[in-house]
């Protein structure tokens, strides 16, 4: 018997998938899907066998446990969160329970599980619609529109706030990020020269007080803190120069285009303001920062970087 996909029929298709304890079919007659295990025969037949041999009762998409470890691998090797990615990465090298670490660990990381919930969703309608495909040709019909790919590493807009730096609201947080980023640039270098990287970060993001400084700040979609970039305004001598004294993304967050977002943001700001130029002078910058201001529009200045809004 035919029947429309609708998106209720394919939320229940979805579920019943997922369900490695209970097998199950879908019956077009009633519209549902009929749990095997259910003690009760469904009404007019004699015997399960009888209802499962009738026209209207049609064996779900195949979901194996194989195939599930298919998806968390190729949504792992898509990701471009790196903290992230090489966690999971190590959860499915160990393959013994690996369903249950990998949710536990997917966790720890929001936006993250907010991407693999979509991305799981999609694989999984994606075949549920090959499989009505398949039906509609056995019934002489047209086969529907695949669904389009997208890609769920992509920053959405409602994934993370942007929002103006404030610093009742923020210093709290961003003191915080800078000691975490510093540890980070301390773990790179040996010994005392760690400690001395440290200190250096520390004491050119704190040049001037937080409470002078302008800037936009990014929190996840829970209000956690994500990353910031912030700006002060130059000497008096110049009111057309500000410089960065702050830009850092909690590793956490790295991979979602965080940095890049607020950097245009930034950037926009200043250009409607009337800034000529930003300089970045931090001389510990790591080489992929560098190379990251460069790819954007920034040009080298001595042992710094500059950037030319007039342009």
């Amino acid at each position: 018997m035919e029947f429309l996909l609708t998106d209720s029929i394919a939320d229940d298709i979805l579920f019943a998938m997922e369900n490695q304890n209970e097998e199950s079919v879908f019956d077009s007659k009633r519209g549902c899907v009929y749990f095997l295990n259910s003690e009760d025969v469904p009404a007019g037949f004699k015997s399960l066998d009888e209802y499962l041999e009738s026209e209207d009762v049609y064996s779900l998409p195949s979901w194996s446990s194989e195939e599930g470890f298919d998806l968390l691998e190729k949504f792992t090797e898509k990701l471009h969160a790196p903290l992230a990615s090489q966690n999971l990465r190590r959860v499915l090298s160990g393959r013994r329970g690996v369903f249950r670490n990998f949710k536990n660990e997917i966790k720890k990381y929001p936006e993250v599980e907010r991407q693999f919930h979509v991305f799981k969703n999609k694989e999984m309608r994606t075949k549920i619609n090959q499989w009505y495909n398949e039906l509609r040709e056995s019934w002489g019909l047209e086969r529907i529109a695949e669904l389009e790919e997208d890609e769920t590493q992509e920053l959405v807009s409602s994934d993370f706030d942007f929002h103006n730096y404030d610093s009742l609201k923020d210093r709290e947080s961003i003191a915080c990020g800078v000691k975490i980023i510093g540890e980070e640039y301390k773990s790179l270098y040996p010994e005392h020269l760690g400690d001395f990287v440290k200190e250096l970060f520390f004491r050119q993001s704190f040049v001037d007080d937080l409470d002078s400084k302008k800037g936009f700040v990014c929190t996840s979609q829970s209000g956690d803190f994500a990353g910031c970039i912030l700006y002060s305004e130059s000497l008096s001598c110049s009111k057309k120069t500000a410089a960065l004294t702050d830009f850092f993304v909690l590793k956490n967050y790295r991979g979602f285009g965080i940095g890049k977002e607020l950097l245009l943001k930034c950037i926009a700001f200043l250009k409607k303001s009337g800034i000529q130029f930003i300089l970045v002078s931090n001389i510990i910058m790591p080489e992929y920062m560098e190379e990251f201001f460069l790819h954007i529009g920034f040009e080298k200045l001595g042992s710094g970087l500059m950037a030319d809004l007039r342009e």
